[in-house]
């Protein structure tokens, strides 16, 4: 049989209007509380307060956990919109405070690791397209190495000014350091000190990144 549009429309609209006025025996209240019971079922809200800047910013840490209450797993770390401060809302270290950090469970005092998360130093030579693995003493031993060499050729102990004398400056132009959401107010103080140490001039921090 050949249904034309105007009938198909008059055909669902008929139907729409049967099932809104006819009790069908049966309701969907019971439904849609067990599926908004099943996702929050076993997880647990903890507040904590965001460890980086001094803001004192709230989040909550979701964690799963089984029937008897034992940690599971880390979930999601949240702003907590009930929080005075910052009402829900997080700068991106709060955000990603669940990639960048690893987590202790305090009851059992296991470690919780983000499996997204890198957990060994990664290396690229020069020209090479991939990542290598390398352990935490080359890599350390790596870094000093290239920044004791860039110092020692680039350092200026003295400089000329415009009447012709020398004057001191202590300063090496060929390192920079760039903090980022990764610090802390105490790392990135003590990071400063040591480029300072070092001579560096071109120190520069963005906190969202």
């Amino acid at each position: 049989m050949k249904v034309t549009r105007r009938q198909f429309l008059k055909f669902t609209g008929a139907t729409a209007a049967t099932f809104a006025v006819v009790d069908l025996g049966f309701g969907l209240t019971a439904t849609a509380a067990e599926v908004k019971g099943c996702r929050i079922k076993d997880v647990t809200p903890t507040p904590t307060i965001c460890p980086y800047c001094a803001t004192g910013c709230g989040l909550l840490v979701y964690s799963e956990t089984d029937a008897s209450g034992k940690f599971v797993k880390l979930l999601s770390v949240e702003g907590d919109p009930d929080h005075p401060i910052n009402r829900g809302a997080a700068c991106a270290k709060g955000a990603a405070l669940f990639n960048l950090r690893e987590v202790y469970d305090e009851l059992t005092g296991e470690q919780v690791v983000n499996p997204k998360r890198a957990q060994k130093p990664l290396y690229r030579a020069p020209g090479s397209d991939k990542w290598e693995e390398k352990d935490w003493d080359w890599i350390l031993d790596e870094i000093a190495k290239r920044v004791k060499e860039t110092r020692d050729k680039s350092f200026i102990h003295k400089e000329k000014i415009a009447d012709g004398s020398e004057i001191i400056v202590n300063r090496c132009e060929k390192i920079a350091s760039m903090g980022g959401s990764g610090l802390d107010n105490e790392e990135a103080y003590l990071l400063s000190k040591m480029m300072r140490a070092l001579g560096v001039v071109y120190l520069e921090t963005q906190a969202r990144i």
